[in-house]
């Protein structure tokens, strides 16, 4: 049981690291600030924009680390005047279903979904994470990810599929959609496993998929300690105790008793994103992610990023894709264009119905199922333009007088989470005032102030108006000493 959960909590670390890696190099485009940023001035509050700090994080037991091999001196880097590859041909070609189309199975099939239509250059990636125990050669992909990547613009959306999704899947019947892989690898599905997983994607939301990438987790729990752990500004307090993979006769304990910056080892890292102590499936995804980024500060600081090309061959090794390096070189392409503000993170979990349903087995299991809101959400996260271009009154800034320097930086998180734009974060002196929301300039739409409030949680009584000649924003966030960053 413990493998099963430590595979769930590395699937997004370790195979969205990679991709995500390649997509989001940009050198300096990915924050508008970093160390050495000129002061900050906002409405006569000024100071430095906080940035990340190994050296303030708390220490979880850190593991001895290998020190990572230089690469070869003749090691072939990118720059952003490196020409920009050609859109692969394969991308070009929209995927046709395989054979396995509904016949003959269980009565009850839902009619196939309507294909998004997306537009001809938009590439969608399976980014997969499997739950396979030792020895074993299959396992169900407990992490699925779909990743579209919008050169033109370019954007990047991360769209978490639950695990417990009920779908049909194709030439089988219904089941979880995490059991799709295993069952098109044991019948030889055309495709093998991914190719059932894209076929059951399509089949029932509708969704084209181009490639894929799978990671187990021996090797990625390796790389976090390589890179020397990984820093995360944890926003609630949080406590478990997991079975040690390194002395299963011991109880291991993850202890995260306040809010703040931590440094975790990976298999604290790992204990991190797994657990469900206290908190859901969305909340676990939202810490991953965490850990996600946090991995990514670590590659840009090795310079690890700049030298894929010549790292690709290792990288096959711990991954299990159908990317070719032209398609990769490509992404990274992508990524010296692509701005942090146009990364969307998006989760079905909170647009689907959940219920138990009874087996034959005269056991319960839990599903979510698509309803049409679900539907209606993936055409709109995935087709519609990105939230700050799609209303430029969700534009907010952020002033910390909280009295805690980290807070400014978890509320930034929060409000992009929530798909809000933050164009800028100042630190203020502590004024005794509570946490609450300043309107000022016309808000344009109520139910985007209404939005905001909830983010944060606030009573309407929170709500301040407060116009501003000239103000570039409609909205200021002000953090009070009061202020909780565990917003669940």
């Amino acid at each position: 049981m413990f493998i099963r959960w430590f595979g769930k909590a590395l699937a997004l670390i370790g195979f969205v690291m990679i991709i995500q890696s390649l997509i989001w190099m940009s050198y300096g485009v990915m924050t508008s600030r970093g160390p050495g940023s000129p002061m900050d001035t906002l409405n006569g509050v000024e100071g430095p924009v906080p940035t990340r700090s190994p050296e303030a994080a708390r220490t979880i037991q850190p593991t001895a680390t290998a020190t990572p091999t230089p690469a070869p001196t003749a090691t072939r880097l990118l720059s952003p005047a490196t020409p920009t590859p050609a859109f692969p041909a394969r991308w070009a070609i929209t995927p046709t279903p395989r054979p396995g189309a509904p016949g003959g199975g269980p009565e009850g099939i839902p009619e196939p979904r309507p294909l998004l239509s997306f537009p001809p250059k938009r590439v969608n990636l399976l980014l997969l994470g499997s739950d396979r125990r030792p020895g074993e050669r299959l396992g169900r992909t407990d992490t699925i990810i779909l990743a579209s990547i919008d050169p033109d613009e370019p954007s990047v959306r991360l769209l978490g599929i639950p695990r417990d999704l009920w779908v049909y899947i194709p030439g089988w019947g219904f089941n979880k959609i995490n059991t799709a892989y295993v069952h098109g690898e044991l019948t030889h599905y055309p495709g093998g496993g991914y190719g059932l997983l894209q076929d059951t994607l399509r089949y029932n939301l509708g969704l084209t998929v181009h490639g894929y990438a799978l990671v187990d987790f021996d090797g990625m729990r390796t790389i976090i300690d390589t890179l020397g752990g990984v820093d995360v500004n944890v926003r609630c307090p949080l406590y478990d105790v997991f079975p040690d993979p390194d002395n299963p006769a011991i109880t291991g304990t993850l202890s995260l008793p306040t809010p703040g910056r931590y440094h975790l080892d990976g298999k604290h890292a790992l204990w991190y994103m797994r657990s469900r102590h206290s908190t859901g499936d969305l909340d676990r995804s939202r810490r991953q992610q965490q850990v996600l980024e946090g991995l990514l500060d670590r590659l840009r600081e090795g310079g690890w990023l700049l030298r894929v090309p010549s790292l690709w061959s290792g990288i096959r090794q711990t991954v299990q894709t159908d990317l070719g390096l032209d398609e990769v070189l490509w992404m990274a392409s992508v990524g010296l264009r692509l701005d942090r503000s146009r990364i969307a993170r998006g989760w079905l979990h909170s647009v689907v119905d959940s219920r138990r349903i009874s087996t034959t087995t005269e056991s319960e299991l839990f599903i979510y199922l698509p309803t049409e809101q679900t539907y209606s959400y993936l055409e709109r996260f995935l087709l519609g333009p990105l939230p700050s271009r799609a209303s430029p009154v969700a534009r907010v800034e952020v002033i910390n007088a909280s009295g805690n320097s980290l807070y400014g930086e978890m509320a930034v998180e929060i409000l992009r989470e929530a798909g809000f734009e933050v164009v800028r974060m100042a630190e203020a002196a502590p004024d005794g005032r509570p946490t609450r929301v300043i309107v000022i300039s016309p808000p344009g739409s109520l139910s985007t102030t209404q939005a905001l409030m909830r983010t944060f949680r606030l009573p309407s009584s929170r709500l301040e108006v407060s116009p501003e000649p000239g103000a570039e924003v409609p909205y200021r966030v002000w953090l009070g000493s009061d202020f909780n960053p565990c917003v669940r």
